[in-house]
C-alpha cells in the first residue's frame, strides 16, 4: 500500500468543554505542555501566538521530528460568553438549577441508565448536589443555633441573617476551592432544554462551520478536536460540514451520554448516527478509565442507541494514562481528579502512540497515525439510553 502523503499544514479547530476561562489559558497550556512533551520525546515544537488582527483567536505550532517538518494553525472555537451567561452569582438561582436539573435526570430515566453505564462519573456528577445540600444544611443549622441563643425579640432576625451570611461565605469559599456551584451550572446547561442544543449554541456551531470552510480550505488536513462537553459540539460541527471535504475528528474525555440520554436530545442522536456512517471522516474517540469525569471507553454512538452495523466511526481507544504517565506525574495527580480530565491535552512522561502534540502538529494525519487500529476490546457498546428517537435531518 502506498504511504500517505505527509501533512505539511494542518488546520486544527479546538472546542473546549464547559470552561469559563478563555483561549489564552489553552494556548499557554499547549505551549508549556508541548515544550515538555517535545523535550521528553526528542522532537522540536515551536508555538507562537498570532496577532490580534489576524482573524479569530489562534496560535501556530511548528513541529520538526527528524527530517519531517509540519505546522498547524490551531483555532480556538470559543463559547465562553455563552458559558458565563449560563453561570449565575445568585445563590437562589443556583439552588433552583439544582432542583430542576435533578428532576430532569430523574424523571426522564436518564440518571439510572447513566449509573448503569459508568457509576464513577455519575458519583462525580452527584457531587455538586451533595455539596450544595451540605452548604444549605450548614447554613440552616447555624441560623437555628443563633435563633435559639438570641433574645426573643430579634431571634428570627438574627437567625435569618446568620443563615444568609453563612450561605454567602460558603458560596465564596466554594468558588475558590471546591467548584460545586460551577459544576452545577455545567449540568444545568446540558439539561436546560432537556437535551436539545440551545438556539444560541446552534447558531455558534453554524458560525464555526463557516470559519472552518474559510480557514481550512488550503490545509492538508482539517482536524476538529472536542474536549469533554465540547465533544458533542465537535460532532455537530462535523455533521454541519457534510460534503465539504474529508475531515478528521478527535474527541477527548467525552461526556456525550449526559446529553444524548435526555428526552429532547434527538438532534444530538441524529448527528451521532450520521457521523458514524461518514466514510469521508476519520473519528477517533479517546478516553481513559482513570479519568473519572468522562464516560471511559463508552462508544458515544452505540450507548446512545443510534449505531448501525459495520459503521465506520468512531474508533474508541483508551488513553492508558497510568501506563504512559511517569511515576512522578502519577504521584502528583493521584487525588487531583479534575486534573486528570485535562491530561489529554498535556505531556506524558512515558509517551506512547497517543501524543496530543504530534496529532495536532505532526506530519501524520489522524487516519494515517491510527487507521490500522480498531477499537479497544473493552469498548462499551450496549445501547442504554432511555430515549433513542432522532430528529429529522434539516
Amino acid at each position: 500500500m502506498e504511504a500517505p502523503e505527509p501533512v505539511r499544514h494542518r488546520a486544527v479547530f479546538f472546542i473546549p468543554g464547559f470552561d469559563p476561562i478563555g483561549a489564552r489559558r489553552y494556548r499557554e497550556l499547549y505551549r508549556t505542555q508541548g515544550a515538555e512533551q517535545a523535550d521528553i520525546s526528542g522532537y522540536s515544537l515551536d508555538v507562537k501566538g498570532c496577532r490580534a488582527g489576524d482573524g479569530p483567536y489562534h496560535w501556530r505550532a511548528s513541529l520538526t521530528d527528524g527530517v519531517e517538518e509540519s505546522r498547524a494553525d490551531i483555532f480556538f472555537l470559543g463559547w465562553t460568553d455563552l458559558i458565563r451567561a449560563a453561570m449565575t452569582d445568585s445563590i437562589l438561582l443556583a439552588y433552583g438549577q439544582m432542583l430542576r436539573t435533578a428532576w430532569i435526570y430523574l424523571s426522564s430515566g436518564a440518571l439510572t441508565r447513566l449509573i448503569r453505564l459508568r457509576p464513577i462519573p455519575m458519583i462525580i456528577a452527584l457531587y455538586p448536589i451533595f455539596m450544595l445540600s451540605l452548604y444549605f444544611n450548614i447554613a440552616f443549622w447555624a441560623g437555628v443555633l443563633v435563633h435559639w441563643w438570641s433574645p426573643p425579640i430579634i431571634d428570627y432576625v438574627t437567625g435569618t441573617a446568620t443563615f444568609l451570611l453563612a450561605i454567602r461565605l460558603l458560596h465564596r469559599f466554594d468558588q475558590r476551592n471546591l467548584y460545586a456551584f460551577y459544576l452545577m451550572s455545567d449540568y444545568a446547561f446540558a439539561a436546560r432544554e432537556r437535551g436539545r442544543m440551545p438556539v444560541a449554541l446552534a447558531e455558534r456551531v453554524n458560525a464555526w462551520a463557516a470559519l472552518v470552510r474559510e480557514r481550512g480550505a488550503s490545509a492538508d488536513e482539517v482536524l476538529i478536536v472536542g474536549h469533554s462537553s465540547g465533544a458533542a459540539l465537535a460532532v455537530h460541527l462535523a455533521v454541519a460540514l457534510k460534503g465539504w471535504r474529508p475531515l478528521s475528528v478527535l474527541t477527548l474525555g467525552h461526556v456525550v451520554p449526559m446529553v444524548s440520554f435526555l428526552p429532547t436530545a434527538g438532534d444530538l442522536r441524529r448527528d451521532l448516527h450520521a457521523l458514524s456512517q461518514r466514510e469521508d471522516v476519520y473519528w477517533l474517540d479517546v478516553t481513559a478509565p482513570s479519568d473519572g469525569a468522562c464516560f471511559a471507553l463508552a462508544d458515544p454512538v452505540a450507548v446512545s442507541g443510534v449505531a448501525v452495523e459495520d459503521a465506520a466511526n468512531p474508533v474508541v481507544i483508551s488513553g492508558t494514562f497510568l501506563r504512559h504517565m511517569s511515576k512522578e506525574q502519577v504521584r502528583q495527580h493521584k487525588r487531583r481528579y479534575f486534573r486528570k480530565h485535562v491530561q489529554y491535552l498535556c505531556a506524558f512522561g512515558r509517551p506512547g502512540i497517543y501524543d496530543y502534540f504530534q496529532i495536532t502538529a505532526g506530519s501524520q494525519s489522524l487516519r494515517a497515525r491510527f487507521g490500522g487500529r480498531g477499537s479497544t476490546a473493552s469498548r462499551i457498546a450496549t445501547p442504554l439510553s432511555p430515549h433513542q428517537d432522532m430528529d429529522p435531518c434539516p
